[in-house]
């Protein structure tokens, strides 16, 4: 490497590239096809459309929602320093070189930030201006105002973290949330009335932060951790792909199983395909797992559905469907995988035809509740029987689509 700034355009490009990797694992060119652009596509005509006709939804979001998400966000994210573990070795002996490395890293994380904050009251700007009446100058004052939070607080965790462990750190972290959480309420709440209280807030915070750079690029003893947060920087798509496989203690198991434990066969017929069905719906409805993420899934996308315009409303629901049969899909598939259906030679029709046959099945529960809370969403006393008697041939439906490839 010539330079230090060539060795962090490396590094940069390197992590990049990773991430890019780490996505591809995740969303492959079918899902990419079939959900993910045809998701952009309607998200984009909403967002559009939002600022031609204000939603009435529009009313139900009150300000402080939308304040509790801004402030959230604050507490999302880290400055980086690209700094690596092999840099001891070498490159900590260059102090220029390392102390270059770590402003470049510094500035381009609150480049980053900067973005990343402003594309988040982008899509929150419809909202601010038809229903919370704010003006250009009041939104420039929010993103300023959010964006200082974050790297005030991104620099103040890195602090704590340095010279404070413990359960102590995590009293501190919690007292300072709640307590900045109301100090930014009433600043946002305000921008409308009293523009000058923020805009105030806003000088003390540049100073702050001046302040803090100044202590945290000087801070002695931090290599290790600040190794430590750029792996968790980097790691962060692929950890949570990794989530289901970390290692955990055994917990006891129960003599006989909660759902099926007399062992009784599900599907009429027989041969190697109804066989294999049975044994995937058992695995699934025993699987501790499945059953906690289906919940929080049916419960993210029931409280949707309250906040949503009729015509949303059905391709969410529609959307949902085929999610449903992805994920059951994706389960079944890992569990013929597993070492005791591989000791059997069963050909790919069997298990083809057992993933036609039990997918339906696993996606009906969450469907029905979706279905169920759905129709309600609508206030009128045909839409739950309407959306749950239209559950059954959605289901079956969308399992039919997607399963028609092993």
């Amino acid at each position: 490497m010539k330079s230090s700034f060539q060795l962090f355009s490396r590094r940069v490009r390197s992590d990049w590239h990773f991430q890019y990797r780490a996505l591809r694992m995740a969303v492959d060119w079918i899902i990419a096809i079939y959900f993910v652009i045809p998701l952009m596509i309607v998200a984009g005509y909403q967002y559009v459309s939002w600022w031609g006709t204000q939603p009435s939804w529009f009313s139900w979001i009150p300000l402080g929602l939308v304040t509790a998400v801004f402030y959230v966000f604050t507490w999302l994210g880290t400055i980086r320093y690209f700094v690596e573990e092999g840099d001891q070795l070498f490159l900590r002996q260059n102090q220029e070189w390392f102390q270059h490395l770590m402003h470049l890293g510094y500035r381009y994380s609150l480049v980053l930030q900067g973005v990343t904050t402003l594309l988040l009251v982008l899509v929150f700007l419809p909202l601010l201006i038809q229903a919370d009446s704010f003006n250009l100058t009041q939104v420039i004052c929010l993103w300023l105002l959010t964006y200082l939070l974050k790297i005030n607080l991104g620099l103040l965790r890195q602090l704590l973290s340095l010279r404070i462990h413990g359960i102590v750190q995590w009293l501190v972290r919690i007292v300072l949330f709640a307590g900045l959480y109301f100090l930014y309420y009433v600043l946002v709440t305000e921008l409308t009335a009293q523009i000058w209280y923020s805009w105030a807030a806003n000088l003390v915070l540049l100073v702050l932060f001046i302040f803090l750079s100044k202590i945290r690029l000087q801070e002695k003893g931090a290599f290790l951790t600040d190794i430590a947060r750029e792996r968790d920087a980097r790691f962060r798509i692929v950890s949570l792909m990794l989530i289901r496989v970390i290692e955990r203690k055994r917990k006891s198991t129960r003599k006989y199983p909660l759902f099926f434990g007399r062992s009784q066969r599900l599907f009429k017929g027989r041969g190697a395909s109804n066989g294999i069905a049975d044994l995937l719906t058992k695995s699934f409805f025993r699987n501790g797992t499945q059953w906690k993420q289906s919940i929080q899934f049916v419960v993210v996308i029931s409280g949707v559905m309250f906040v949503l315009p009729g015509p949303l409303k059905i391709t969410i629901w529609i959307i949902s469907a085929s999610l449903l049969v992805f994920w059951r899909k994706s389960f079944c598939k890992g569990e013929l995988t597993t070492p005791f259906l591989t000791l059997f030679t069963l050909p790919d029709t069997a298990k083809h035809q057992a993933l036609q046959t039990a997918i339906p099945v696993l996606v009906l529960p969450a469907l029905i509740l979706i279905s169920l809370f759905t129709g309600i969403s609508f206030f009128t006393w045909w839409g739950p029987i309407l959306m749950v008697g239209a559950a059954f041939p959605l289901a079956y439906g969308t399992s039919s689509v997607f399963t028609s490839w092993y």
